[in-house]
């Protein structure tokens, strides 16, 4: 197979990894879903990554490390990318605000770490995310940053789309990291370890 593409093809890659976006990207099945082999997958992320549409958010230990080998989660780096597919294609489903509430938050983050330490983005090393001993995951996991005072860690970020209930969304971090940010829907509390900050303010936060 060759790397010539449909007319839909862009569409339904954007739509397909805008769908996968909060989960690790497994290459090979969605090759197989998009109807392309692993390596022409490959050379069309890679283009979206090496022209900044897109950012890996890679798998980090406790230590802020990379995991190596693991699957990483892939977000697009601006939201109209996420929603041409609705507008290019009839059939596609618009992108769900869970979905753009984490991405924005995610690249606002790579972002901001590659200001305070210039290339990072260029060598996949800005944001991750990270996995607890029971199996759940941190939206955005503290990752290693330059400051005044030395070396330290950005702060872990769950991404979680509600206007109730957010109490019950911030035992992950609380379990694995003590505190926090939950960014929601339009709650803002801030008397607790994890403090909820509506999602806009914390993507203004960051930038």
């Amino acid at each position: 197979m060759n790397d010539e593409s449909p007319n839909d093809s862009l569409p339904l890659l954007l739509e397909t990894l805008t769908s996968r976006a909060t989960s690790p990207l497994n290459i090979t099945g969605t090759a197989h879903h998009l109807g392309y082999t692993s390596d022409v997958f490959r050379r069309r992320i890679g283009r979206l990554v090496s022209s900044f549409a897109a950012v890996w958010c890679s798998q980090r230990n406790d230590d802020g490390r990379v995991v190596v080998g693991d699957q990483s989660k892939l977000y697009l780096t601006d939201p109209i990318l996420s929603w041409l597919p609705n507008r290019l294609r009839a059939g596609f489903a618009e992108p769900s605000f869970t979905t753009l509430t984490e991405t924005t938050l995610g690249v606002a983050l790579a972002r901001s770490i590659d200001e305070v330490d210039e290339g990072r983005w260029a060598t996949n090393d800005t944001i991750g995310y990270a996995r607890t001993a029971s199996g759940n995951e941190v939206d955005l996991s503290p990752t290693p940053v330059p400051t005044t005072a030395g070396r330290a860690r950005t702060t872990p970020i769950e991404s979680k789309w509600v206007g109730t209930g957010w109490r019950s969304e911030a035992r992950v971090i609380e379990a694995k990291y003590d505190r926090g940010v939950i960014a929601t829907k339009n709650i803002l509390d801030l008397k607790n370890p994890n403090w909820a900050i509506p999602a806009p303010l914390v993507a203004l936060l960051l930038g």
